[in-house]
C-alpha cells in the first residue's frame, strides 16, 4: 500500500454538506438557510436546554410567593423567556462558531458549519450575532428591570465561553454558570428577587442554581465526547478531553452532586412530598438510566443522550415543581 493510501486511510474525508430536507430551516429561502443553521434552528435541543432553567426559576418562585400567580401569568412570562432564548442561544452559537471557525475546520463533525464551510463570512457572522442579541434584548425589555441585573453577567459569560475552550480544561463549568442564571431571571420575573429574600430562601436558590450548573456540566461533557479525538488534535480543551480516561466516573460524581443539591434546595424551601418524589426521585432515576446506558465511545449515542436529556432531567424537575405549586 502506498504512503498516499495509508494517509488517506488514517485521515477521514471531509463530510459532504447536504442542505436540510426536513424541519423548520428546510422551508427557508436558500440564502437564509446558512443563517438558520448558524443559530441552530435545525437543532432545537440546545434551545430547550437554555430555556429550562428560566422555566424552573418561574416555577420555583411560584411555589414560594403568596398568593400563587395564575397559570396565565406564568405562561405569559415563559413565552417571553422562550422567545428570548431562541434568539440569545442563536447569538451564542453565532459568536461561538465565528471564533471557533478554525477549530471547526479541524473537527470532522463541525466542518460543514456555515462559517467553517464559507457559506457566511466572518463579518456577516458578527453582524448576525449583533442582530440576534438586539432581538433578545428587546424580549428582555418586556420583563421586570431587575432581570437586567442577571442578564448582563450572563451575556458576558456567553462572550467568554469560546475563549474558555482555549485557556481552561473546564469550559463546561463556564457554560453551566451562564445557562443556570436563567433560574434567577425566572424568579425575578415572577416577583421574587433572590437577593432580597430571607437567608433560608437564598440558600435554597443557591443550591438549586448549583444543581443546574452540575446538570449542564454533565450533559455538555457527554456532548463533547463526540469530538474527543479531533478536539485533542486541534487543541480544544474540555472536561471530556481532560478526563477522557475517567469520564464515566466524573459523570457519576456530577449526577450525585446534582441530585443531592436538588434535595437540599427542596429542604431549605420547605417543599412537600411532590417535589421530593417527582423532581428529586425522577431526576435520580433518569440519571441512573442515562449513565448506565450511554456509550461514551459512540458519538451517535452521546448525541442521542444529549438531545434527550431535557426530557430525562428537565421534565421531572418541571413536573415536580408544577405539582408542588398547583396540586399539593
Amino acid at each position: 500500500m502506498t504512503a498516499e493510501k495509508l494517509a488517506g486511510a488514517e485521515e477521514p474525508q471531509a463530510p459532504t454538506y447536504i442542505p436540510p430536507k426536513s424541519g423548520l430551516v428546510s422551508y427557508f429561502p436558500a440564502t437564509w438557510v446558512p443563517y438558520g443553521e448558524l443559530m441552530r434552528l435545525d437543532k432545537p435541543a440546545g434551545i430547550y436546554l437554555f430555556y429550562v432553567p428560566h422555566l424552573v426559576g418561574t416555577l420555583y418562585a411560584t411555589c414560594i410567593v403568596n398568593p400563587i400567580p395564575s397559570l396565565s401569568s406564568l405562561m405569559n412570562v415563559n413565552l417571553i423567556f422562550f422567545l428570548g432564548t431562541v434568539f440569545m442561544r442563536g447569538a451564542a452559537c453565532s459568536w461561538n462558531d465565528n471564533l471557533d471557525q478554525d477549530f471547526d475546520r479541524q473537527v470532522f463533525r463541525c466542518k460543514t458549519r456555515p462559517i467553517a464551510r464559507g457559506a457566511i463570512t466572518t463579518a456577516k457572522g458578527h453582524a448576525f450575532t449583533a442582530f440576534l442579541t438586539s432581538v433578545a434584548f428587546a424580549c428582555l425589555t418586556m420583563l421586570p428591570l431587575r432581570c437586567m441585573y442577571y442578564a448582563v453577567p450572563s451575556i458576558f459569560l456567553l462572550w467568554l465561553y469560546p475563549f474558555g475552550k482555549r485557556f481552561t480544561d473546564y469550559p463546561q463549568i463556564i457554560l453551566g454558570i451562564q445557562i443556570s442564571t436563567g433560574i434567577f431571571m425566572g424568579m425575578v420575573a415572577m416577583g421574587l428577587d433572590p437577593i432580597s429574600q430571607p437567608e433560608k430562601i437564598q440558600g435554597s436558590t443557591g443550591t438549586l442554581y448549583a444543581s443546574f450548573v452540575a446538570w449542564t456540566v454533565l450533559y455538555d461533557t457527554v456532548y463533547a465526547r463526540q469530538d474527543i479525538k479531533d478536539d485533542a488534535k486541534a487543541g480544544v480543551k474540555s472536561m471530556s478531553v481532560r478526563f477522557q480516561h475517567w469520564t464515566k466516573g466524573l459523570l457519576w460524581v456530577t449526577a450525585t452532586l446534582q441530585v443531592a443539591l436538588l434535595v437540599l434546595a427542596g429542604a431549605l424551601a420547605d417543599m412537600g412530598p411532590t417535589y421530593f418524589t417527582v423532581a428529586c426521585g425522577g431526576t435520580a432515576l433518569s440519571l441512573v438510566i442515562m449513565l448506565q446506558s450511554v456509550k461514551l465511545e459512540e458519538p451517535a449515542n452521546c448525541l442521542w443522550w444529549f438531545k434527550n436529556t431535557y426530557w430525562h432531567v428537565g421534565l421531572p424537575v418541571v413536573s415536580g415543581l408544577l405539582g408542588e405549586c398547583y396540586l399539593a
